[in-house]
């Protein structure tokens, strides 16, 4: 199936609805979105703990983020509450 979408100024989409039914997409669902090259795949996120630890895991990496300062700030922030 191929649609046009239009992209609005806070850079949202609409989803087909025929899209979204195939999938079941709905109201508070969460999309998996990425480049390749000059495509935008999106791909329906069944949120289990271990695909969030490697999609968060990978976005820190590239930001050097480590355990260490995450764990660092927590204990800071503990502190402050």
């Amino acid at each position: 199936m191929t649609d046009v979408v239009k992209v609005t100024s806070k850079g949202q989409i609409t989803l087909p609805i025929a899209i979204r039914d195939s999938i079941a997409v709905n109201k508070g669902s969460y999309l998996i979105v990425e480049q390749v090259g000059d495509y935008i795949l999106m791909k329906k996120a069944d949120i289990r703990m271990k695909e969030i630890r490697k999609i968060l895991g990978e976005a820190a990496k590239k930001k050097g983020i480590t355990k260490k300062a995450l764990l660092y700030a927590l204990e800071k922030e503990r502190a402050v509450a």
